[in-house]
């Protein structure tokens, strides 16, 4: 970092700033009224398939068919009250407002409310449905995966846009004690890779291809033209060569294959609700005493049943390549799904025990001995792409797949013997690191790039650099 001039003024704002405690409470307030606004409807659901139910058959109506229904419907309906909720919280307008006002307060609900209805929706055709629900202006045939920060009516994506996974999205700018919104517009045939930073008031022209851990910006942007790095540097483009129908225009027996897995997301708590009702029964057969080991049981079937679906949906995953509309790239959606629900809360609790890279051997991954693996681990996408060398530490984000063209290409991403990984570093398909090499946090380590053995990496992209001695070295 270096010097970049004075920092910009506050601007003025015409709201009082509240106290701390008052922030607090209409925080809690409106979440509150917000997570009422969400349970409202699936409540209603389940009173009206419980009616009649005593409270001492509660145990044996939750494996009923009534309970599985309303376990099935309860999280559309809840992801329905939100969208709802959000707006019935009224229109955010542009401009600055004081940190710890009222409308801040609403500001960081609708924030927050658009990051927790994708952890269910995100990259399925119904997620757009939900944020044009909840607000946001949006075109046809768009594709949005995770995104993070945005105020939904203040944000508008042209047709045939690919958003991909983790993008930091139009969020609130906050800057001495001012927080201030803008209208932020991706223009038609927008590609932003993972990770990619869009500060909110931008005005993105069409066609613009943002690669991974980049922050655009329009005063270099171009229609059509691609960028990457820090700072970001122009990339060729060229011209796609696919079949359409595979990435934009399905059939319709497509459609409805992908459609089908993305509704089976809603399946996902009825395996955790029967698990609950045997833990209850086992429970109060064996007394507190059988609480321990009926927990371990419960914890181990849910890793155990997303070790069955791996192997059911995909098998042994190999290097290659899969149209966006392809019945693979479904299957390999609902696995990821099922992971984040199913298992990765138990083996959430295992991260930095020996037994999680036993899970991960499991499912395909290739790990040596002695690896010390950083916090994130408990979920892996495209685990056989994982290849980890003896005595590696690795705390990484890898990227063994992208969409180009709306292809998912996947690859190896290999680290070897001795080698050290940084936290937040991003590895893309295809990069190796060479034995002994050290690459810093938040690194880029492009796709196919092999690093050599021993040296030191940093960068986005990488390049070689001098690790500087103590300043009080002899």
């Amino acid at each position: 970092a270096g010097p970049a001039g004075a920092a910009p003024e506050a601007p003025p704002v015409p709201q009082a700033r509240n106290s701390p405690a008052l922030h607090g409470a209409l925080i809690l307030a409106m979440r509150l009224g917000a997570a009422a606004a969400a349970l409202l409807l699936p409540f209603a659901l389940l009173a009206f398939v419980a009616r009649g139910v005593e409270p001492t058959g509660l145990l044996a109506w939750l494996g009923s068919p009534g309970m599985l229904l309303g376990t099935v419907a309860a999280v559309p309906l809840s992801l329905l009250g939100q969208a709802l909720a959000l707006r019935l919280l009224g229109r955010v307008r542009p401009g600055s407002m004081a940190i710890r006002s009222l409308p801040h307060v609403r500001v960081e609900i609708k924030c927050a409310a658009v990051e927790a209805a994708g952890r269910w929706l995100a990259g399925s055709l119904l997620w757009p449905l939900w944020l044009g629900l909840a607000g946001m202006r949006l075109g046809r045939k768009c594709e949005i995966s995770t995104i993070m920060g945005p105020v939904p009516e203040l944000l508008s994506i042209g047709d045939e846009s690919f958003l991909a996974d983790g993008i930091y999205l139009a969020g609130p700018r906050v800057h001495r004690g001012v927080v201030t919104v803008a209208e932020t517009r991706l223009g038609r045939g927008t590609f932003l890779g993972n990770h990619v930073v869009v500060p909110s008031g931008q005005l993105l022209p069409d066609g613009l291809f943002v690669g991974v851990c980049t922050t655009t910006d329009p005063a270099i942007a171009r229609p059509s033209s691609a960028w990457f790095g820090h700072p970001p540097f122009e990339l060729p483009r060229r011209e796609p060569l696919v079949d359409r129908r595979l990435t934009h225009d399905p059939s319709p027996a497509r459609f409805a294959t992908r459609l089908a897995f993305e509704l089976a997301r809603f399946l996902l708590p009825v395996p955790m609700v029967l698990l609950f009702a045997a833990w209850w029964r086992a429970v109060e057969a064996g007394g507190a005493l059988a609480a321990p080991l009926a927990t371990l049981a419960t914890a181990l079937s849910a890793c155990l049943l997303v070790l069955a679906l791996k192997w059911a949906l995909l098998g042994r995953v190999r290097p290659g390549e899969h149209a966006f509309w392809s019945c693979w790239c479904a299957r390999w959606d609902f696995l990821y799904m099922a992971w984040e629900f199913v298992a990765r809360p138990a083996l959430a609790a295992l991260e930095g025990t020996l037994l999680l890279p036993w899970y991960l051997r499991a499912m395909g991954s290739r790990i040596g001995r002695r690896v010390v693996l950083g916090s994130g681990f408990a979920q892996v996408v495209d685990p056989d792409m994982l290849d980890l060398g003896d005595d590696a530490t690795v705390s990484a984000l890898f990227q063994a797949h992208t969409f180009e063209d709306r292809v998912l290409k996947i690859g190896p991403v290999r680290v070897g013997a001795g080698a050290t990984v940084g936290s937040g570093a991003v590895l893309l398909h295809g990069a190796e690191v060479g034995e002994g090499a050290r690459v810093a946090p938040q690194a880029v380590v492009m796709k196919h790039e092999r690093l050599l053995p021993r040296r030191s990496y940093a960068g986005s992209p990488t390049r070689p650099y001098a690790i500087r001695p103590p300043a009080d070295a002899n």
